[in-house]
This record gives structure tokens, C-alpha cells and sequence, in this order.
């Protein structure tokens, strides 16, 4: 995340979020991303901008959740998925957009009350922002929600599997949002997170060693597939 005001070099794009929410805004706005990262349509723009969008903000709010027991409370409105110009600086900056926020505003549970606090936060990330977005995106690129929701779950899951966090509250934290009876936290009438991390999924091991169920596209705008991608496990008969 970039704090509002940073000083950045001159910007190729600057979106509100909360445009992105307006199909023909969301439209127009993937059509540029995926000139400007090279991808070949909007389903695989779309896809990349998930995995993107779950790196920028769903893993750092989660992290200052479990890790720190700070509520990050940023809606749509709050967020601009910016594209500094970096064609001057050195090589190694990466096409893909930044997370400039403002007014952010930081909770803390009070002293008994940490289940509501965090259902707060979650409800707050996910049903008020990230499932907004990934309905837009999904709609305007055709692009199936299991794949978004499973961009977002490799950037939520591996921290919490392999317990990288000291927090007593780490694993609770995670059966929570990936139970199947979390739904209301997403919006929805069935937890997009459920499949891919939550029941059997959390059994069968550590996340990073799982591949995946969906394919994230990647492979149509890169010579190479994923590490874990569903379709080289098809391809091999394993």
C-alpha cells in the first residue's frame, strides 16, 4: 500500500476503486491494464488483476489483523489501483498497478470483544469491497468467480498454514473465514473460500504444496504455467 501524497514519478493511470464497481468503467479500464501488462484479453487482465488486488490489499489487512490485532478499514472509495510511470528508473518495477489509500483508518478489539471486531474486518474486506469488485470483474471479463476467489486464496492461506504467525488467534482466525458457515462475511449465500481452503482442503497439507483447482489463466500471457497449475497436473495424468 501506498499512503496518499507519496512521492511517485508522473502516473499512466489512476483508478478509484470504487469506479471499477461500474461495468463500463471496469471495462474500459481493463482493456488499458491488459495493453499495459500484456495480457490478451480480459479474462486473463481480469484474473491477474485479482491475484494483484489480493496481494495489495486482502493480504495486508488479514496480516495486520491476525499479526498485529489492527482492523485496516479501507472501502472501495478510500483505494486508487495506480500505474507509476516507471520507464526512467531502473529495471525491476513491476507493470502491474499499486494500492494508493486514503483516510485510512486503523481499529482495535476491545477487551473481550475481539470475534465482533473481526467480524467487522472481515465483513468490512470482503463483503463491502472485495466481493464488489470480483462480481464487476467477473461480469465484464467473463471470467469464472472461482478463479478470482482462488487468486485471492493464495494470497490469504499460506501464511496461516504454515504458521508464520505468533498470534494465538492465527488458527481460529482461519477456520473462521474459510468455514463454510462464514458466508454472511462474503455476502454471498455460500463461502467463495470454503473450496479452496476451508474442510479437506485444510487437511490435505500445506497450501503451497497444493495445486490449485482453477486455472489463473497466467499461462496466455506467459511462456511458462504456473507451479501449481491445474492444467499441467492434467496434462501429466497425476
Amino acid at each position: 500500500m501506498i499512503e496518499d501524497g507519496a512521492d511517485l514519478p508522473p502516473l499512466l493511470a489512476d483508478v478509484r476503486v470504487s469506479e471499477l464497481l461500474n461495468k463500463e468503467l471496469c471495462g474500459d479500464y481493463l482493456d488499458w491494464l491488459g495493453k499495459h501488462i500484456g495480457a490478451p484479453s480480459r479474462r486473463v487482465t481480469a484474473s491477474m488483476l485479482a491475484k494483484r488486488y489480493g496481494y495489495l490489499l486482502v493480504a495486508p489487512v488479514l496480516h495486520a489483523m491476525t499479526g498485529f490485532n489492527k482492523g485496516l478499514m479501507l472501502t472501495p472509495m478510500q483505494c486508487r489501483l495506480i500505474s507509476p510511470d516507471y520507464s526512467g528508473c531502473a529495471a525491476g518495477k513491476s507493470s502491474f498497478p499499486e494500492l494508493a489509500v486514503e483516510g485510512l483508518t486503523v481499529t482495535v478489539p476491545l477487551a473481550g470483544e475481539r470475534e465482533k471486531w473481526r467480524e467487522d474486518v472481515l465483513c468490512g474486506l470482503f463483503a463491502d469491497h472485495v466481493a464488489p469488485l470480483f462480481k464487476t470483474l467477473s461480469e465484464c471479463a467473463r471470467v469464472p468467480m472461482a478463479i478470482l476467489w482462488e487468486n485471492a486464496a493464495v494470497r490469504i492461506a499460506p501464511p496461516y498454514e504454515e504458521e508464520e504467525f505468533e498470534d494465538p488467534h492465527a488458527a481460529e482466525d482461519y477456520v473462521y473465514m474459510s468455514s463454510p458457515s462464514s458466508a454472511s462475511l462474503f455476502g454471498e449465500k455460500r463461502n467463495p473460500l470454503a473450496k479452496f481452503m476451508g474442510g479437506a482442503a485444510r487437511a490435505s497439507g500445506i497450501y503451497s504444496a497444493r495445486p490449485r483447482l482453477t486455472c489463473c489463466l497466467y499461462y496466455e500471457m506467459a511462456p511458462e504455467y504456473c507451479r501449481k497449475c491445474p492444467k499441467v497436473r492434467a496434462a501429466s495424468g497425476c
